[in-house]
């Protein structure tokens, strides 16, 4: 099990309808950030592989999405590769 949490920028224009484009994501869930039009991002999955996937391929690919970066990665010790992590997340802050 892997858990990711982001921050996503979004449409001001389009932040509820936003939210529950990621909400209908599977494993996605959103919640508030104190910074609008940003939206805290939680991402569940059985493992990094498929959590990076979903940050990178889904969560981005979703409208009204202007930018996604992952600020925190929970995984259990045998579904991670450290180097692995650090380096997805670098690629991804974008």
């Amino acid at each position: 099990m892997a858990v990711v949490g982001a921050f996503a920028r979004v449409d001001p224009k389009d932040v509820p309808a936003t939210r529950a484009r990621l909400e209908e994501l599977a494993g996605v869930s959103t919640f508030d950030l104190d910074e609008p039009p940003k939206v805290g991002v939680l991402i569940e999955a059985d493992d990094i592989d498929a959590a990076h996937t979903i940050l990178t391929k889904q969560v981005k690919g979703v409208e009204g999405v202007w930018g996604v970066w992952p600020i925190y990665v929970h995984a259990e010790p045998d579904t991670i590769d450290e180097e692995q992590v650090q380096q997805a997340v670098a690629d991804d802050a974008c």
